[in-house]
């Protein structure tokens, strides 16, 4: 199984339980970057069934994802 990224565009492959490559991680603010671990059950890229507040977390990220992108186009 192969896994890639979350940021939108990146096709870099990740560790199933990781949720994106170094650099798209690192450039979520600290906060987002919390809230997605505060919320990650282990195994749960195994089983498919991640918690309502990772996958609310992960709203977030994409939300916030949008925004910068939206902010940082000319």
């Amino acid at each position: 199984m192969t896994h890639t990224c979350h940021w939108p565009g990146c096709t870099q492959e990740v560790p199933p339980a990781r949720w994106g490559c170094k650099t798209h991680w690192y450039a979520l603010p600290l906060a987002l970057r919390r809230r997605i671990w505060a919320t990650y059950q282990p195994k749960q890229e195994v089983t498919k069934l991640p918690s309502t507040a990772y996958l609310n977390a992960s709203r977030a990220v994409q939300q916030w994802i949008k925004q910068e992108l939206t902010i940082s186009s000319p």
